[in-house]
């Protein structure tokens, strides 16, 4: 990543070059591209994901009384961009840890986040957000997986789809409806050990992108969850759900800005080298354009990515500056990627030659995780509307 990127605070700065050393060290690029290209079914990387857990990536912006960096908001999604800039898949890989211990961290109480949130901020233990089923996905409020009362303990049927980590993870932030008065239609969150009798996880296969970060498919059949794992109130699950997702559509504008960066980057090298009609296709008016709109969306996307961040850090609302950061971000960053690959021609198209390809499928997924395109305007309107 050039050096000149625009921070709105000294802070980023280290983290840039913390980043930039790592990837640099692991030869992350390289290592993201022999990744992308296991064969299926893709198992999840546990090496890897040791190997960043380590560096204490993933607990970036955990407390620091949990075994966390106590970085900021900002601090953490300029780590996310410098990532997503080097290899798109591993900034995810990292940021579901942050995706799952959110919710503990700001509802969990102390036995919670001594038994999940310190293994989870060490690497020790991979954590998964469960919400996602499927008749229940941009209609989030929709779940029908249950937990019905069984002494000490919740007894839960239900199935989760799209879960990143679900094929692996060991325990998960889990959001059902608990079948009792005056909670069967409003959902609930518990803690769940995912590695017991009852729990079938496997892996989704022949993703598009983001290979490196497996996906899972998680089917819970009278499942055992101890009343204690309860995390914060019943039924106020789908506030925690929504108020973790804000937070974590500013990750996925960050990831997304690391994304447009690099193709941008890539486009404009490709230009000054690549001669055609007996100079530089950087001098081609159609080739000046399109640079110029990757520049322009590019630094549009950054600002509003940096703007609901620095919100976030000052304890003010920021669920509307959210999606207006993830829209506007994943959109520009699907523009980038596919005016790289017209910069590059046929040199874009087939991977052999460059890593636009590999951006352009990474990069897909941004307008549809933590809320599509379409559920983001939604959001948008309501809060400018309400």
């Amino acid at each position: 990543m050039p050096n000149n990127i625009w921070n709105i605070d000294p802070k980023q700065q280290a983290v840039r070059d913390e980043v930039r050393a790592f990837c640099k060290e692991h030869d992350i690029v390289k290592k993201g591209i022999e990744l992308d290209r296991r064969p299926e079914p893709a198992q999840f990387p546990f090496e890897y994901f040791d190997v960043i857990a380590k560096a204490g990536f993933p607990k970036y912006s955990y407390p620091t009384e949990y075994g966390g960096g106590g970085k900021s908001g900002l601090e953490y999604n300029t780590m996310i961009e410098e990532f997503a800039y080097h290899d798109p898949p591993t900034s995810l890989l990292i940021s579901i840890q942050q995706l799952a211990g959110q919710p503990i961290i700001h509802f969990g109480n102390d036995y919670l986040k001594e038994q999940y949130l310190k293994p989870a901020a060490n690497g020790d233990m991979i954590m998964c957000f469960m919400l996602t089923e499927p008749e229940a996905g941009s209609d989030a409020s929709n779940q029908k997986t249950v937990a019905v009362e069984d002494g000490d303990n919740y007894i839960v049927n239900g199935e989760k789809i799209f879960i990143m980590h679900g094929d692996v993870a060991e325990a998960g932030v889990l959001f059902c409806k608990i079948q009792e008065e005056g909670m069967r239609d409003r959902v609930s969150t518990l803690i769940v050990d995912l590695k017991q009798e009852g729990v079938t996880q496997r892996t989704l296969e022949h993703k598009m992108g983001m290979k490196c970060a497996t996906t899972g498919h998680i089917k819970l059949e009278n499942v055992k969850v101890p009343k204690k794992n309860l995390l914060g109130e019943k039924g106020k699950g789908f506030r925690y759900a929504m108020m973790t997702l804000d937070g974590a559509r500013i990750g996925i504008a960050a990831q997304s800005v690391g994304i447009a960066q690099r193709a941008f980057d890539e486009a404009v090298e490709y230009a000054k080298k690549r001669n055609a009609f007996g100079a530089p296709i950087a001098k081609l008016q159609a080739i000046q354009w399109m640079i110029a709109d990757m520049s322009c969306r590019l630094e549009a996307a950054r600002a509003l990515t940096y703007k609901s961040s620095v919100m976030w850090d000052n304890g003010e609302k920021f669920g509307t500056q959210a999606a207006q950061a993830k829209l506007y971000a994943s959109e520009a960053a699907g523009f980038c990627c596919d005016r790289a690959i017209q910069v590059h021609g046929g040199y874009g198209y087939i991977e052999e030659f460059s890593v636009i390809g590999k951006l352009y499928r990474d990069q897909r997924v941004t307008e549809i995780y933590e809320g599509t395109s379409e559920i983001q305007r939604l959001v948008i309107a309501t809060g400018l509307l309400r």
